[in-house]
């Protein structure tokens, strides 16, 4: 079991008030610095429900996307309210989610319903999942990091598109020095060896 695994364990062990609810943690951090690939490993070892925060991604025309600064590309990119009312909510009260995920393959448009069902772990995996907004409802935030250019490397392999490498970038820098800085992090991992 990882080390993230087992503090996680560790924390959502702790007698807490919490009415038996799941424990939430948050994986986020800047593009392909290997949230996913940790989310992964922890779903295994701890039989954790996941979020994905990609799933989330608010379904707009793209002339509207790329008239966001980067300030608005933090508030506007994800549907972090949708997220919550049918994915966070409902799993942290120990309830199966249901909801329809961006269609990434058409670009546009959500996909069938998908369920994810309960567990006493939830993992909300992915940029901005740490946000402001959404610290009240988890337990420990982790901070996954990976160096820049092992990140754009990753990036380049998975073929995002590079039109909206600066302007994404752009957006997580603010969010990462403005908006949820390192140090209002509860714990600081590398994600590339995950």
């Amino acid at each position: 079991m990882s080390s993230v695994a087992e503090l996680v364990l560790a924390l959502a062990a702790r007698p807490r008030d919490v009415d038996g609810r799941s424990f939430v943690i948050a994986l986020d951090g800047h593009s392909a610095a290997g949230k996913s690939t940790l989310g992964g490993k922890l779903t295994k070892e701890m039989k954790a429900a996941v979020i994905a925060v990609d799933d989330f991604y608010r379904d707009e025309p793209e002339d509207v996307r790329l008239s966001y600064d980067a300030a608005l590309g933090v508030r506007r990119y994800f549907d972090w309210e949708r997220m919550v009312r049918e994915a966070i909510l409902p799993l942290r009260a120990g309830v199966a989610a249901r909801y329809r995920p961006f269609d990434w393959q058409a670009g546009h448009g959500l996909g069938d319903v998908v369920t994810i069902e309960p567990a006493s772990v939830v993992i909300v995996e992915g940029v901005y999942s740490a946000r402001p907004e959404l610290r009240p409802l988890l337990d420990v935030a982790v901070l996954v990091q990976a160096p820049a250019d092992s990140r754009l490397r990753r990036r380049r392999e998975r073929h995002d598109a590079h039109e909206w490498e600066a302007r994404w970038d752009r957006a997580e820098r603010l969010y990462f020095t403005t908006v949820s800085p390192p140090d209002s992090f509860d714990f600081v991992v590398s994600g590339i060896e995950q």
